[in-house]
C-alpha cells in the first residue's frame, strides 16, 4: 500500500457549554482528552498534526505544549465549527503542502484508536473515492478523511457548517467506514460517565 502523507486536523476550539467545563482538558484514563487525540493522531503517523484551539486556548495549548504539533488559534471559534475546520485546512495548505489528504478529528472521541484511523487511511488510498467517513448511529461523521481534491471545498465552508455538510452533499462520493466507537463523543457529563473505565 502506498504510504501517502496524510495530515490531521484536530478540532479542539469549542467552549463545551453542555459539559459545564472545558471538555478538552477533562482527564480520561490519566490524560486530558485533547492529549489523547493528539497521541492517537501521532500514532497514526499523520504529518503534520494540527490542533485548532479557541475557547480557553491558552490552557489547551499548555496541555499539548510537549507534543510536536502545529497549533492554530481560531479567534472566531464562537461562530461555529466550520470556522475552526477552515482554519485547520488553511494551515494544512501552508505546513503540509505535500499532503495527499487530511484526517478531520475531534478532541472528544476517546474510543477512536490509531488502528481505526490507519484502516480508514487504507480505505482512502484503495477506495478510489475522495472521502472516507466514519459511520455510526445511522449517519456519517468524523473522523473523516478527505483527499487533496476536497481541500478547497473544506476551506470555503461557512462558519456554522461542519464537515457533515460535505459528507451529506449528493455530489460527494463518500465511502462509509463502520465505526460505532465514534458515537462516544463527550458533550455532557452523562456522556463522560458512560465511557468505559
Amino acid at each position: 500500500m502506498p504510504c501517502l502523507q496524510i495530515a490531521a486536523v484536530i478540532l479542539a476550539a469549542g467552549s463545551a457549554s453542555r459539559m459545564g467545563r472545558l471538555k478538552q482538558l477533562i482527564p480520561y484514563r490519566g490524560k486530558p482528552l485533547v492529549c489523547r487525540a493528539v497521541e492517537t493522531a501521532r500514532d497514526s503517523e499523520f504529518d503534520p498534526v494540527i490542533v485548532v484551539v479557541g475557547a480557553e486556548g491558552d490552557q489547551v495549548q499548555a496541555a499539548i505544549a510537549a507534543y510536536p504539533v502545529d497549533i492554530v488559534v481560531n479567534a472566531g471559534w464562537a461562530s461555529g465549527m466550520g470556522s475552526s475546520l477552515v482554519a485547520g485546512i488553511k494551515q494544512v495548505q501552508t505546513s503540509g503542502p505535500d499532503a495527499a489528504g487530511v484526517a478531520v478529528m475531534l478532541a472528544d472521541q476517546p474510543l477512536v484508536t490509531a488502528e481505526h484511523l490507519r484502516s480508514m487511511r487504507g480505505q482512502l488510498i484503495r477506495g478510489g473515492v475522495p472521502v472516507v467517513a466514519a459511520e455510526y448511529n445511522g449517519t456519517l461523521g468524523v473522523p473523516a478523511f478527505f483527499k487533496r481534491e476536497m481541500f478547497q471545498r473544506l476551506a470555503t465552508l461557512p462558519p456554522g457548517a461542519g464537515a457533515r455538510v460535505l459528507l451529506r452533499a449528493s455530489e460527494t462520493a463518500v465511502l462509509p467506514f463502520a465505526l460505532p466507537e465514534a458515537a462516544s463523543d463527550v458533550d455532557t457529563p452523562e456522556d463522560f460517565a458512560a465511557l468505559p473505565i
